[in-house]
């Protein structure tokens, strides 16, 4: 018999327990290629108007996603390397050479991997479809998806796995010349010491954890940091500091504490339980500490996508008061567009509006938040408080010569004030103060403008020395649904848009949708990562619970023979397994919904249902590994009949 065909036979004779690492390879490559299938996906390409951020997106994802499924299956493949310690031990004392040993492995690494990418490619074409029409759901795409199978989503997931399963079975193969042969019957008593929990560094974490809350709660809090990027550079570096050592010391002192409390401790399922977590712990601090700082990143990454998805409406309309505003320089233009949008095309138009402006030479105001390329606008105090008038809103003005007011210029921190205090030089010499700030946009974001409203008879002075101009603005009802009238009024805007002689076209409509694309993107490709993220988290205990009930399975006889009930081990192996599964999420669930809450506050909506969608799945599935977990656990631990 060959090593080859030995190998094939080891594979039939024992699939259960190659299941383990066969389902993580078989979900990796099935969530890759579904993944890179979309990527090519010339119908989605040729469909969306956000081509350049798709792409780079697209291939962003797929680089975190290959990095991620790479460290999945070598960490996989570690843990099923080490459950098969003994059988090499074994083979070793038979009188098999290592080379041979080290060949059956590869083999054996080779032929499951093989399996998996064919079961992998052929799930991911079976939901290709599945997944292309939720992405034009979510995008705003009113389009029938065709089936669409792409060579180079076949050739690139093909190329990068068969790299990954290489390296993973050179791996296996140096596992015989990295152990003696009674390291490697001794391989499952290692690492069972007691874990230890120190008060200093029990202390050491609440700090650390409460300087990282105070920094995202209160940035300003820490006057010795004066730097936003290092602020939150400050609490990233301190939340992960104080995660480890909240799972390294604080959980194992609350442990012993637990241990010292007899009423507690000695009831029969938490003295098996907290006995076996103490014993355990220790292997798995590096484990759990990860599994938490990875979910509470996936929680609020996706959050935030959703959060921002959902009150898109909200943002669009914050940023872009007006359906249409435009400039275009071309009277023959600006008449037919005109006359489109008096038509309505069933729509009705709620008011128009002609606003005269003056401009100064990009670069005048010598604000550092207003780049020098941005066409700066003088406003009336007359043709504000009438435009406002229009949009619902009765202003009361009141400016002094020297003083002018400046608007919100889309920044993300909605609540910050940017300009009050900020100096502004006219033409003619003269220095105008930023005296107020309106916490709202006055024209549509996306031109790079900067309107200033200013005193009524200084306006009318500098228009003896500036020439005027005239920004059209109109308001259409039902304007998320323009897409006749929009796509007619873009064809003959978009000609005159390119030229640097101040032209202004600014649509409600487009911005809206290529908001639907965009965050519609991120919620798909936050979504997969997602998915990815938690399949390994869920599946890194799983494994790690798995190796440990087979070096415990001796332990749980034992106290069966001593009298223990067996529903008191159910109970002590539920707990240690709900235990173990709860306390990163416990800790994520806290860092994601403090950091989420900040994020909410600091762009100006609410969170909070985004948050609880996210962590309803996040839980739903996390139960789903608890369940598999304990029952498979259980089984192992199983007495022999």
């Amino acid at each position: 018999m060959t090593l080859y065909s030995l190998a094939r036979k080891n594979i039939v004779q024992n699939i259960r327990q190659y299941m383990l690492y066969l389902y993580s390879m078989v979900i990796s490559v099935a969530i890759y290629f579904t993944f890179v299938s979309l990527q090519y996906n010339q119908q989605l390409l040729d469909s969306t108007v956000t081509l350049g951020k798709i792409e780079s997106a697209f291939f962003a994802a797929s680089v975190i996603l290959i990095i991620f499924a790479a460290i999945f299956i070598w960490y996989s493949n570690s843990f099923f390397t080490r459950t098969r310690k003994k059988e090499v031990g074994l083979y070793a004392l038979f009188g098999m050479s290592k080379k041979k040993i080290g060949t059956l492995l590869f083999y054996e690494n080779i032929i499951i991997g093989a399996i998996a990418l064919m079961i992998g490619i052929g799930l991911g074409i079976l939901f290709s479809k599945l997944f292309m029409m939720i992405i034009f759901k979510i995008m705003g795409f009113s389009l029938e998806v065709t089936f669409h199978l792409s060579n180079m989503a076949f050739l690139q997931t093909i190329v990068v796995f068969a790299l990954i399963i290489l390296v993973t079975s050179i791996h296996s193969y140096r596992l015989i010349y990295r152990f003696s042969l009674s390291e490697l019957f001794k391989a499952e008593r290692k690492g069972e010491r007691l874990a230890k929990g120190s008060p200093i560094t029990s202390i050491l974490a609440v700090l650390f954890i409460g300087a990282a809350y105070t920094l995202f709660l209160n940035p300003n809090g820490l006057e010795l940091i004066d730097n936003d990027g290092l602020r939150i550079l400050t609490a990233t570096g301190s939340l992960i500091i104080g995660s480890y050592l909240f799972m390294n010391s604080l959980v194992t002192f609350l442990l012993k504490a637990i241990r010292k409390v007899p009423p507690i401790f000695l009831a029969g399922k938490n003295l098996l339980s907290i006995t076996n977590l103490l014993y355990r712990f220790k292997g798995n601090v590096l484990i759990l500490t990860v599994i938490s700082l990875l979910s509470t990143v996936t929680l609020f990454a996706c959050t935030t996508t959703l959060g921002f998805y959902s009150n898109l409406d909200h943002i669009s309309k914050l940023n872009n008061p007006y359906s249409y505003m435009f400039n275009l320089k071309n009277e023959k233009a600006e008449a037919e567009i005109n006359s489109l949008l008096k038509q309505g095309g069933g729509n009705e138009l709620s008011y128009s509006y002609q606003l005269e402006y003056l401009t100064m030479k990009p670069g005048a105001t010598g604000i550092p938040r207003v780049p020098g390329f941005f066409q700066n606008m003088l406003i009336s105090e007359s043709s504000f408080q009438q435009l406002m008038q229009l949009r619902g809103t009765n202003v009361s003005v009141d400016l002094g010569r020297g003083e002018a007011i400046a608007f919100y210029d889309g920044n993300m921190d909605v609540k910050s004030d940017p300009f009050t205090g900020k100096k502004v030089k006219l033409p003619s010499g003269e220095e105008l103060t930023i005296s107020k700030y309106k916490s709202y946009s006055f024209l549509n974001q996306g031109n790079m403008l900067f309107p200033l409203v200013v005193d009524e008879e200084l306006y009318k002075e500098l228009k003896t020395e500036i020439t005027p101009e005239t920004l059209k603005i109109y308001k259409v009802a039902n304007e998320k649904n323009l897409s006749k009238l929009d796509g007619e009024i873009t064809e003959i805007a978009d000609p005159l848009t390119g030229r640097d002689d101040g032209v202004i076209y600014s649509s409600f409509y487009e911005q809206y949708h290529y908001g639907m694309e965009t965050y519609g993107l991120m919620i798909f490709i936050g979504g997969f990562l997602g998915l990815v993220f938690l399949a390994a988290t869920g599946s890194m205990i799983y494994f790690k619970q798995l190796m440990e009930a087979v070096s415990d399975k001796g332990r749980y006889q034992i106290l069966r023979k001593i009298g223990i009930p067996e529903t008191e081990v159910k109970k002590s192996v539920a707990r240690q397994v709900w235990f173990v599964f709860a306390l990163p999420l416990l800790l994520a669930f806290c860092n994601s919904a403090l950091i989420s809450y900040c994020m909410g506050e600091f762009i100006q909506i609410s969170m909070l249902v985004p948050f609880t969608v996210c962590l309803a799945v996040y839980l739903l599935i996390y139960a789903s590994y608890f369940i598999l977990t304990n029952y498979s656990y259980l089984r192992i631990i199983k007495p022999s009949s």
